[in-house]
């Protein structure tokens, strides 16, 4: 596997892990799991959540943690249900590494612009219909520039090497 714990870590008598699953629990989809494990705060993917357009713009929008509080994002893989909410993460706050494979970050930087013209064109179609029904406009949940600069924390980790992740 990429990433790894130290079980020596763990079995000191003030250790302390607790895990909250703030995504794909009871679905498929929009992965985020917050790692809390003596006192650092360490993100497991974050994706973005696909389901009904209402519920995903706020799901995706706000976060149920402080990003500028995280010390790491863990990464596994780059579909958009994993990584996809990374721009807005970034946005948001979050000033930490992204650790992945090359490949994942390598797919991410294409990926990630490419959500956020998704994302960019969706929101100019509900724009439009907003105006007719005198509503105010949307702002996408992220913008191309958004993706571009979150791959700024991007870590590549090559297949099978280690890296320590907490500090002793």
């Amino acid at each position: 596997s990429l990433f790894y714990i130290n079980i020596q870590d763990l079995n000191r008598k003030e250790s302390r892990m607790k895990i909250h699953f703030y995504g794909a629990a009871r679905t498929v989809t929009g992965s985020m799991h917050l790692l809390k494990i003596n006192g650092s705060r360490i993100l497991l993917e974050c994706g973005l959540f696909q389901g009904k357009r209402n519920e995903t713009y706020e799901r995706n929008r706000n976060f149920p943690f402080e990003p500028s509080k995280l010390d790491a994002v863990l990464l596994s893989h780059a579909h958009i249900d994993h990584s996809g909410n990374i721009p807005n993460l970034v946005k948001s706050g979050f000033t930490g590494d992204i650790l992945c494979t090359y490949a994942t970050r390598d797919l991410c930087a294409v990926m990630l612009r490419d959500s956020a013209k998704i994302q960019q064109y969706d929101i100019e179609f509900l724009n439009k219909k907003r105006a007719k029904s005198g509503l105010h406009p949307l702002e996408p949940i992220y913008t191309i520039e958004d993706a571009v600069n979150s791959m700024r924390h991007f870590i590549g980790i090559g297949y099978g090497r280690s890296y320590r992740l907490m500090p002793e």
